[in-house]
C-alpha cells in the first residue's frame, strides 16, 4: 500500500484539475457544478436556506472559510469532488485487491489493480442508438455509469458504495453493530443526495425478508431503514414545501408521470436498445453466466436495484419549476455503476479460477470498449463544452 502514498495525491490533483476545467468549460446554464457552488454561496449569505440535502453545500462553505466568494467556493467544491473520486478509487482498489491478491504478491499486481480501479472512474455507456441520431448525444438517452457535471451525485458515489457493501454484508452475516454503521451511512446518503436511498428503501427490505423471514434479525435491521425513511419525509418537506433554489414562486412536487423524462426517443421501442448497449458488459456477463448467478444473492441485490432505479425514473417525476431537472434519473447512475463494478469483480474471479478462456477475454474486451467510450466522452466534453 506504500505506493498509494504517491498515486492517491497525484489522482487527487488530476481529478481536481479535471473538475475545475469542466466547471470553466461547460456553460454555466448547463453546469450543475457551477450551480451548486452558487447555491453554496447563497446559503452562506442567507439568501436561500440550507436545503434538505445540505451536506455538500455546508462542506463547500466550510472549506472556503465561509467566504461566499466565487473562486474559493468553486475551488472548495472541486476539491471535495476530487476527494470523493479518490475515495471511490481507493474503495474499488481495496475490493479488486481482495479478489486478485490471495498470495501476498501485491507489489507485482499493484499497477494492474490501480489501472482497473482508475478505469471504473471512466467506464461509460456505448451510446447506441443515441449517437446515431442527428444530435449525436453520448449522454442524453443513455443509462450511464459515469457523469462529470453533477457535483452531488459525484460526492455521493463512495458513500452509496459503502452503504451497498455494508448492507450486503448484513444480508450474508447479521451483526447488530453493523446496523449502527448502516444507519449512519443512510443519513450521509440522505444529507448528500437521496437518490440511492430511493432504491435502497425499495430493495433492501425485500432481501432482508427473504434472508431472515420475520425473525428478530429482520426487525432489528429494518429499524435504520424506517428511521431513514422518516428523515426522507422531512427532507421532502424542506425541499418541496419550504422553498428551494429552484422553487421560490411556484411550488414543486413529486408526481406519478410515466415516461415524462424520456423525450429523447419518440419511439419508446428504442429505450431497450439504448439500455442494452448502455449495460452491454454486465448484460453479457449475466447471460453467459446465468445459471450460477441465479443462485447468487449479490446478483439479485444488483438486479433488483437496477430495476428499481429504472422504474423510478420511468414513472416518477417532479412538477413545477423542478419539472425539467430530471432529478429522478440520478439513482440510475449509481446502480448502473454498481452493475459494472460487480460484473468486473466477478470476471476477475473467473480469470483467477478458470484461466484465460475465450469467454473471459471476450468479456474483458467488451469492458475495455466501455472504458474507451468513457475516455472519448470526457474528451468530447473538453472539446465541445457540452456533456450531452
Amino acid at each position: 500500500m506504500n505506493r498509494n502514498r504517491i498515486i492517491l495525491p497525484i489522482l487527487f490533483l488530476l481529478l481536481f484539475a479535471a473538475y475545475y476545467s469542466l466547471l470553466k468549460i461547460i456553460p454555466a446554464d448547463y453546469n450543475d457544478i457551477h450551480d451548486h457552488a452558487a447555491f453554496a454561496r447563497q446559503m452562506c449569505t442567507g439568501a436561500i436556506p440550507y436545503t434538505g440535502n445540505f451536506l455538500v453545500y455546508l462542506l463547500v462553505n466550510l472549506f472556503s472559510f465561509f467566504s461566499a466568494k466565487v473562486t474559493p467556493t468553486e475551488i472548495s467544491l472541486c476539491g471535495l469532488l476530487a476527494l470523493a473520486g479518490v475515495y471511490r478509487f481507493y474503495l474499488s482498489q481495496k475490493k479488486i485487491t481482495s479478489v486478485i491478491e490471495m498470495d501476498n504478491r501485491f507489489s507485482s499486481n499493484y499497477w494492474f489493480i490501480a489501472l482497473l480501479s482508475l478505469s471504473l472512474l471512466f467506464v461509460f455507456a456505448i451510446p447506441i442508438p443515441s449517437y446515431l441520431s442527428d444530435d449525436k448525444f453520448m449522454y442524453i438517452g443513455n443509462y450511464v455509469p459515469t457523469v462529470w457535471h453533477n457535483s452531488t451525485i459525484l460526492f455521493l458515489f463512495p458513500f452509496a458504495l459503502l452503504l451497498f457493501e455494508q448492507s450486503y454484508k448484513q444480508l450474508r452475516d447479521y451483526s447488530g453493530k453493523r446496523n449502527i454503521g448502516i444507519f449512519l451511512l443512510i443519513l450521509l446518503n440522505l444529507f448528500i443526495k437521496p437518490s440511492y436511498f430511493f432504491v435502497f428503501v425499495c430493495v433492501y427490505p425485500i432481501l432482508l425478508l427473504s434472508k431472515y423471514k420475520l425473525k428478530k434479525e429482520f426487525w432489528y435491521s429494518i429499524v435504520p431503514l424506517v428511521v431513514g425513511f422518516f428523515f426522507l419525509i422531512g427532507e421532502y418537506w424542506i425541499i418541496y414545501k419550504t422553498g428551494t433554489p429552484s422553487s421560490k414562486v411556484v411550488a414543486s412536487s413529486v408526481v406519478f408521470l410515466p415516461f415524462y423524462r424520456n423525450p429523447e426517443f419518440a419511439d419508446l421501442g428504442l429505450i431497450p436498445v439504448s439500455m442494452l448497449f448502455s449495460l452491454l458488459f454486465p448484460v453479457l456477463y449475466t447471460l453467459i453466466n446465468l445459471p450460477k448467478l441465479l443462485k447468487s444473492q449479490l446478483f439479485w441485490y444488483i438486479f433488483l436495484s437496477l430495476v428499481a432505479s429504472v422504474l423510478i425514473f420511468f414513472f416518477i417525476s417532479e412538477s413545477g419549476p423542478r419539472a425539467a431537472h430530471g432529478n429522478f434519473y440520478w439513482q440510475i447512475v449509481i446502480c448502473t455503476w454498481f452493475c459494472f463494478f460487480v460484473a468486473l469483480l466477478s470476471l476477475l474471479k473467473d480469470f483467477k479460477f478458470e484461466g484465460n478462456t475465450f469467454k473471459n477475454w471476450f468479456l474483458a474486451l467488451v469492458f475495455a470498449v466501455h472504458v474507451i467510450m468513457g475516455i472519448l466522452y470526457f474528451v468530447k466534453i473538453l472539446v465541445t463544452g457540452s456533456y450531452y
